[in-house]
């Protein structure tokens, strides 16, 4: 009995500060996960260390921030979840009341009525009606739907980005159909949007091989109509899709004069145009490393055979097209297009103003001085020199898909950039041009003027230094940043590989132009 007393005396007993701590967990305890879990999860977030805010214990510290950072997250996914799960209750409700609507064919087992003998005397047929124009806009909207159907459907193959992409795109369709469309929700739905179409376009890049082997392959095919691959369909789906989004841009800046609800677009589109050019560099040089891995030639005769050179990277050209019908798509009149046409241009000079300095100094571009000054260290190993190889070789690649969209994008550059005093409203009676891949506007015959041509040099000197101006009021493009937070392909210019590097610098002080270096200051 006294060793009972003994061993109850001397037994640890919780503090009330950790009886207090364990009723709070207890308590705060989500539904239908145990208390160990949760006390494991909690103890994650214990790090060692002085807290700043309080002295009070100099070891240990919780870490709330990024405790609270991981509750943010896992509820933002569960909402996703709860969205995609809306979005695909919706899109089969939608389905099925469009099937309702549709005449069934009568019951096979069910013989046809006995038809009437002909009168003897022949009676002209009566002529048919023609269809009413509210006919011909239900059969308008039946074909753009069945359109956005199968798009979903394709998008849906591609996985879990191309399903976001899908779900997306059927809230923004859902908004833009509505009279008045809530602001905050259509601009989320189109920031998702333009965001999951640039994940779409680095899957396509990616998986060129598989998806240009299905569907019905067109050799030689001179342009996206008449090639009929997985390939084509998805930067088809890919057009549509960038188009969808400046429809609902128009919806929300009609809808709701706010701007700043328009820059995140802006900056989201600028982001998506990073990444599709990401992914042209990515493609050049996956192609790269397939063609130098391939086994040399066996020589079967004395004869002198000339090498076999890889002249391009046809998923990069394609990107590259595809790119260049989003420049085409953009009205000249409307001021947010312009907006993008100059974000998707500041990104387009950084991508070249890089490869431009690789040209013309041999290297890329260092972060710090030091960097740029040091002496590459020469590859010692045969992988050093493959991989040395490959680099260059995809760099050549990627130069070529770069050229076609900046010759493109300086072709339209006087329509969005030069000054225009006055500029014509559209009528509300009159109808808008059709976008469409078939019919892209041309390049402008107007000259870029001497202001715009001048910001364009300044701009381009900018990004190949990696230089900010120093002078605030300098007018060069930049990087769009947000207000706040919430036709038939041009074939590669035929060019020797060992001379693309003089052909791309060519090329490029050829459209930009650099008269701008010329000047000893003012820049």
């Amino acid at each position: 009995m006294a060793s009972n007393a003994l061993s109850f005396s001397t037994a640890i007993l919780p503090s009330r500060e950790q009886t207090a701590l364990a009723i709070a967990i207890i308590r705060t305890k989500p539904a239908g996960t145990p208390v160990r879990d949760y006390v494991l999860q909690l103890r994650a977030y214990i790090q060692r260390g002085q807290n700043l805010t309080q002295q009070t214990d100099p070891a240990h510290y919780l870490d709330l921030v990024a405790y609270w950072q991981e509750q943010c997250r896992r509820a933002q996914d569960e909402c996703d979840r709860l969205r995609s799960i809306n979005t695909k209750l919706e899109r089969s409700n939608q389905l099925l009341s469009s099937r309702t609507n549709i005449i069934l064919d009568p019951d096979p087992s069910v013989p046809p009525p006995k038809r009437k003998a002909p009168p003897s005397s022949p009676i002209r047929a009566p002529k048919r009606p023609r269809p009413t124009q509210k006919t011909l806009a239900q059969q308008s909207t039946a074909a753009a739907q069945d359109t956005i159907e199968n798009d979903s459907e394709f998008l849906e193959v591609l996985g879990d980005d191309g399903t976001r992409l899908t779900e997306a795109l059927f809230t923004t369709h859902t908004l833009c159909r509505a009279a008045a469309p809530d602001a905050d929700s259509l601009c989320s739905s189109l920031v998702r949007t333009a965001s999951g179409l640039g994940k779409v376009i680095r899957i396509v890049a990616q998986n060129y091989e598989q998806l240009s082997r299905h569907g019905r392959q067109t050799p030689g095919a001179l342009s996206l109509d008449q090639d009929k691959s997985d390939f084509a369909i998805a930067l088809s789906v890919c057009a549509r899709a960038f188009m969808s989004i400046l429809v609902g841009t128009n919806k929300l800046t009609k809808s709701n004069p706010d701007k700043r609800l328009v820059s995140l677009i802006i900056c989201e589109l600028a982001e998506m145009f990073k990444l599709a050019l990401q992914s042209i560099e990515t493609s050049a040089r996956h192609t790269a490393q397939a063609f130098l891995s391939q086994p040399p030639p066996p020589k079967k005769s004395k004869a002198k055979i000339s090498p076999t050179v890889v002249k391009e990277s046809a998923p990069a050209r394609a990107v590259a097209h595809l790119l260049i019908s989003f420049l085409g798509f953009l009205e000249k009149t409307d001021v947010v297009h312009q907006k993008i046409f100059d974000g998707f241009t500041f990104i387009l000079f950084e991508r070249v103003g890089k490869r431009l300095y690789y040209y013309t100094f041999g290297r890329n571009r260092s972060t710090s001085v030091e960097g740029n000054i040091m002496a590459l260290p020469e590859p010692k190993d045969a992988a050093g020199i493959a991989k040395q190889d490959a680099d260059a070789l995809g760099i050549r690649l990627e130069v070529k898909a770069l050229v076609l969209i900046l010759e493109r994008a300086m072709g339209l550059a006087p329509n969005h950039m030069n000054p225009q005093t006055a500029r014509s409203s559209k009528s509300p009676n009159r109808p808008g041009r059709t976008l469409s891949v078939k019919s892209l506007p041309t390049n402008s015959r107007a000259r870029l003027s001497p202001l715009a041509k001048d910001r364009l040099q300044r701009t381009l000197v900018a990004c190949m230094y990696g230089n900010k101006p120093e002078d605030e009021f300098l007018d060069v493009l930049t990087k769009p940043v947000p207000a706040m937070r919430l036709g038939s392909l041009q074939n590669v210019a035929k060019i020797d590989d060992k001379d693309v590097e003089k052909w791309y610098k060519g090329e490029i002080w050829r459209l930009v132009g650099w008269d701008i270096l010329a000047r000893e200051s003012g820049w």
